[in-house]
């Protein structure tokens, strides 16, 4: 499918969806969108509410059923799915996303059935049913359901936060909804609060129902509220 008749198509979806009242808020490394409206670092226009949002240095991504749009230096570009999406990850001009069976990427399509994956200079980072994976080799038994990159290495997060490859396993407060890389570590949701997670320990950042991360600043819903991880004092 073209990139014209692939937006077209889902110009006309929207339009044929039943109206709401109050389109929901979503957050996005950036800034925030609400129903196709995108504000923040990035300032588009989408032909709907997305399922996903996600953003990295130089690109947005905006994940539908059956379809992947990508804003990137001024032009939009729009890519088949074979399914409908779960979840949606961006990092260092790379995306992957889940479709339950495998994973989707701009290269291939991986038959990894992700609860959620993470892009590092390592490769592919994923956690399932069985625990840690890279690739396809078992990295370490647990029950995850996020996945984290960042410069020294990896993050699994559930009910525990396993850090890779130093090995250190942290209990957590709650079980982890969402996480993200931040500067001051990893933000993660947990149970209507946002919690910072280091191998030091975790702390709580603020209330939220859902947020986004971009370096310091954390994005959070309801109420398009703004904070900084610098916030937090650690000992």
């Amino acid at each position: 499918m073209g990139r014209l008749n692939a937006l077209a198509l889902l110009a006309l979806l929207s339009a044929c969806a039943p109206l709401q009242a109050t389109a929901p808020v979503l957050s996005y490394p950036g800034g925030f969108a609400e129903g196709g409206w995108v504000t923040g670092r990035f300032f588009v226009a989408l032909p709907g509410p997305p399922l996903l949002l996600d953003a990295d240095q130089q690109s947005l991504y905006a994940a539908y059923p059956y379809q992947l749009l990508i804003y990137r230096d001024g032009y939009w570009q729009s890519l088949p799915l074979p399914g409908i999406p779960r979840f949606l990850r961006a990092s260092s001009g790379k995306v992957v996303v889940g479709l339950g069976e495998g994973v989707y990427t701009e290269e291939e399509f991986l038959p990894y059935p992700a609860r959620d994956a993470a892009w590092s200079h390592e490769g592919l980072f994923w956690v399932g049913e069985k625990g840690l994976y890279r690739e396809a080799t078992l990295l370490r038994p647990g029950a995850f359901s996020q996945v984290v990159a960042l410069d020294a290495g990896v993050v699994a997060l559930g009910q525990e936060a396993y850090f890779y490859p130093e090995g250190l396993l942290l209990p957590l407060p709650q079980v982890v909804r969402k996480a993200q890389p931040g500067a001051c570590g990893v933000v993660a949701l947990m149970e209507g609060w946002v919690y910072l997670v280091r191998p030091e320990g975790a702390k709580p950042v603020a209330e939220a129902q859902d947020f986004a991360a971009w370096g310091e600043t954390l994005y959070l819903t309801p109420g398009r509220r703004v904070v900084s991880c610098k916030e937090v004092v650690w000992p």
